[in-house]
């Protein structure tokens, strides 16, 4: 252990004695060297601290950009260097964000990363105006009531991701800080906007050709129902958005998919406009399904990122079934494995494409990401419970668990009578349909109960062996019918009393 100050201050005493005068130079000489080094080291740690701002366009090579807005001058890559603030916004049409807005959030976290300031924008004022784009006919108007709790769930969504990214998923936590996400509601500066003002000032930088010119726009004014005012300046009040957050944050980059490229054209525009300032629009793929349709609520195939609207199985069993086609380009969407990684997973995946090793890496990574380590754990033992036949997961399963495994499925109720047989339960709970097609189906292996697989359907069920110690049973019609049954036994319940 190094000596300090206060050690020298208590001994100095000897260094006055003649006796020791050279003994003591020789002591002095050494402990200004460790004192130096002292704050070398000290020095080093404060600069360890701070994160060394990074070029993020190598995220192309990801697929997570595909083209900058207007085209990047030669001396981007340099700027990008020196620390950067980039940001995205969110409308609260819901109170939770969804699986097609994780490619935003992965941005502004890889942002962080390389050491740029991240600001993620919740729109409670434009969502009371609508934003036209992609749309086919007037949005539906939200109360402000609506719009207010929407707005605090995609605030906690967001709050929850980043905190668990900061907490359980970068490898530098504790060495490497990362810049404070910034979590703002455009209604904070709309809140005393005087419209009077704005048009005599910003609103006379916007030219009707232009505005005229977006392909929304035009698709609309084309159609039966035309296009609202205030659908129709969303776009004025976005670029406005952007030219705030300039003005105030310095705020150079903001990203968007292809159906926001309008908008960010104009907040462009303005911002040149009022103030000379070069700005970007960086364009990010779109995530769709498999037959390209746009992950969505608006689509109805939303897969939402709060637990309590899609839980961790649901989630994790959404990516455990993503298509070998697919499952490399969301490895690299929604991941921060390296490249060079997931080219050693895609080549191993081949092998054995039936394992779905891809798969499993990509479905642990992204439930992590949303739910914790607490919430994978969860999300596998469901998992393990319904395609691995584990009895012991099953019964170890909480309510909570229970409910979020079979959610939407219904738990069925049954008294669990001597002569009860296999074929009575089925066709109870309507597994199988009645008759012989019903009890060839049992015959046939294509029943089981907790995983054992069923040969009779005369089969009397056994309350020590067809039930579990929670006094459930899961039935299993093929692969992917899954019934749980909840028993009432009449002897435990007497043995009870």
């Amino acid at each position: 252990m190094f000596p300090t100050l206060l050690d020298f201050s208590l001994n100095f005493h000897s260094f006055l004695q003649p006796s020791m005068m050279v003994h003591s130079m020789i002591r002095l000489r050494r402990l200004l060297r460790f004192i130096r080094c002292d704050m070398r080291i000290a020095s080093n740690r404060n600069s360890s601290s701070t994160i060394k701002p990074q070029n993020i366009l190598h995220l192309h090579k990801r697929g997570l950009l595909e083209d900058i807005f207007p085209a990047a001058a030669t001396t981007l890559p340099d700027e990008l260097l020196t620390r950067q603030c980039f940001y995205c916004g969110f409308d609260p049409t819901s109170d939770s964000l969804h699986v097609g807005n994780l490619m935003s959030l992965m941005l502004l976290l890889h942002c962080q990363r390389a050491g740029h300031d991240a600001i993620a924008v919740i729109g409670d004022a434009t969502a009371r105006i609508g934003d036209p784009s992609d749309q086919t006919k007037d949005r539906k108007r939200l109360s402000d009531e609506t719009i207010d709790r929407n707005s605090t769930g995609i605030e906690n969504c967001i709050t929850k991701l980043f905190e668990t990214h900061d907490r359980e998923i970068y490898v530098n936590r504790g060495v490497k800080r990362l810049p404070k996400l910034k979590i703002l509601r455009n209604y904070d500066w709309y809140r005393t906007f005087n419209v009077i003002d704005f048009m005599s000032k910003e609103g006379r930088t916007f030219r009707m050709g232009a505005m005229l010119d977006k392909r929304f726009v035009r698709d609309r004014l084309d159609s039966e129902e035309g296009l609202l005012l205030p659908e129709f300046l969303y776009q004025v009040f976005q670029a406005y958005d952007w030219y705030h957050l300039y003005k105030k944050y310095n705020c150079r980059f903001q990203f968007g998919g292809g159906d926001q490229l309008g908008n960010i054209t104009s907040g462009r525009r303005l911002i040149d406009r009022l103030t000379g300032g070069e700005v970007y629009g960086l364009m990010t793929p779109i995530v769709t399904t498999p037959s390209g349709q746009k992950i969505g609520k608006s689509a109805g195939n939303a897969v939402w990122l709060d637990a309590d609207k899609t839980s961790p199985f649901e989630l994790y069993q959404y990516f455990l079934r993503q298509r070998d086609s697919d499952v490399e380009r969301f490895l690299k969407f929604f991941t921060f494995i390296e490249l060079g990684a997931i080219h050693e997973i895609m080549e191993e995946h081949r092998k054995h494409p039936e394992k779905r090793n891809a798969q499993k890496v990509l479905a642990r990574n992204v439930c992590k990401l949303l739910h914790r380590e607490h919430g994978l754990k969860s999300a596998e033992r469901c998992t393990d419970v319904l395609y691995r036949g584990s009895l012991e997961h099953l019964e170890a399963l909480t309510d909570e668990e229970v409910d979020a495994t079979f959610k939407g499925m219904k738990i069925h109720h049954a008294i669990l009578e001597p002569d009860t047989t296999i074929y009575d339960i089925a066709l109870k709970i309507k597994a199988i349909p009645e008759g012989s097609i019903g009890m060839e189906t049992i015959r046939n292996g294509g029943v089981t109960v907790n995983g054992i697989r069923m040969k009779a359907a005369e089969q009397i069920m056994l309350s020590d062996f067809h039930v579990l110690k929670n006094d459930m049973s899961l039935i299993t019609v093929g692969k992917k019918s899954h019934y749980l049954v909840r028993w009432r036994i009449p002897d435990r319940r007497c043995e009870s009393r």
